[in-house]
């Protein structure tokens, strides 16, 4: 039997959501040991002069405890 926790995270990008995702998975992954799962909670993004200057994401990240 195992037992995961969930954790909230926010990640930020300035090409794309997508990137957003992969980055915040990345730098959760250097101090988080087997995460299994990510959950994409909402995605917002910033806008200056008209366009946008950074992508938003809340994602919520499984991983199994030890």
């Amino acid at each position: 039997m195992s037992t995961v926790k969930v954790i909230e995270i926010i990640g930020t990008s300035k090409a794309s959501f997508e990137d957003a995702i992969k980055q915040a998975v990345e730098k959760a992954g250097e101090t988080i040991r087997g995460i299994n799962g990510v959950d994409v909670i909402s995605q917002k993004a910033a806008v200056e002069n008209g366009k946008i200057s950074e992508y938003r994401v809340v994602l919520k990240i499984a991983f199994i405890l030890e």
